[in-house]
């Protein structure tokens, strides 16, 4: 086992921040791996889509496994532990793979179009079926991705493979808004977004749920509102949850002992951690290692 989770980034391709590659060519990039296991837990920096057109396959995302059918597409954001399974070279499919600096660019912080559940995996399932989708689907887009990935002429190439790849996400925010939590304004998504990502880069430092309404400059009541009609969840609860989920991350995918998880995921000693853990999952951090 690693010392640390092996972290994997974007290589990017010339001037085309998108690569699409069918699971032959994905399986091969797979065995040509030299500085990672990709069928070892890894945590990725960049965001990755997968969509099954044939056979079966099943993928795990943070220790869950997650089983994918003609149609089925998986959505993996950037900085979540996963990892690919021998499944891969029987099954049929597109991987598209794209880099967190693109997807703020164009996406996150865009003022026409911004993804609120895709790749939101807090309160969303990764996973979008076939049978979720009504009478539309993602395999003609991915195959259309695919054909412009491999078209020998480069000419808007990138602005061609963005044009897709939006349908694409617009097809997936349109099938999660059938299944939207009743009542929830996309503004209100959009603040759980910032709290999210600030959260995800600070958690280190602070775990106070006060500290992030401030810095967001909203109310802790009305952050503690929006969060709690979301996931269900007070702002401290989701904070707990969010840092458990680290832990358990460098449990089971590093050799770190307590104490050096300890300090990674922001306590200042190992029985404070193992205190904060056995709250929150009724074991203590050794014997959760050891279970699983």
């Amino acid at each position: 086992m690693e010392t640390e989770i092996p972290k994997v980034f974007f290589k990017k391709n010339e001037s085309i921040d998108i690569e699409v590659v069918n699971f032959s060519q994905l399986a091969e990039k797979l065995i040509q791996s030299k500085y990672h296991d990709p069928y070892a837990a890894h945590r990725i920096e960049f965001f990755l889509i997968l969509i099954l057109t044939k056979n079966k396959y099943t993928h795990i995302v943070d220790f869950k496994s997650f089983t994918l059918t003609e149609g089925s597409a998986l959505f993996i954001a950037k900085n979540q532990v996963h990892h690919f399974t021998r499944e891969l070279a029987d099954a049929e499919g597109i991987c598209m793979i794209f880099s967190g600096s693109f997807m703020e660019k164009y996406y996150f912080f865009s003022d026409s179009f911004k993804l609120n559940r895709l790749f939101n995996y807090h309160i969303e399932s990764p996973t979008i079926h076939q049978n979720e989708m009504g009478e539309d689907s993602f395999v003609d887009i991915a195959y259309r991705l695919h054909d412009e990935y491999l078209l020998p002429n480069h000419f808007a190439k990138s602005e061609m493979l963005r044009a897709w790849l939006h349908i694409l996400f617009l097809k997936a925010e349109r099938a999660k808004e059938t299944q939207d939590i009743s009542g929830v304004k996309i503004h209100w998504l959009e603040i759980f977004s910032t709290f999210k990502n600030r959260l995800e880069k600070e958690y280190v430092n602070t775990r106070n749920s006060r500290v992030y309404a401030s810095e967001m400059f909203v109310s802790y009541k009305f952050l503690n509102d929006i969060v709690k009609k979301i996931t269900g969840k007070t702002v401290k609860a989701f904070i707990d949850d969010f840092v458990t989920m680290e832990i358990k991350r460098y449990l089971l995918s590093t050799s770190l002992s307590i104490k050096e998880i300890c300090y990674k995921a922001g306590f200042d000693e190992p029985a404070n951690m193992i205190k904060f853990f056995k709250k929150n999952t009724n074991t203590t951090p050794l014997k959760f290692r050891e279970q699983i």
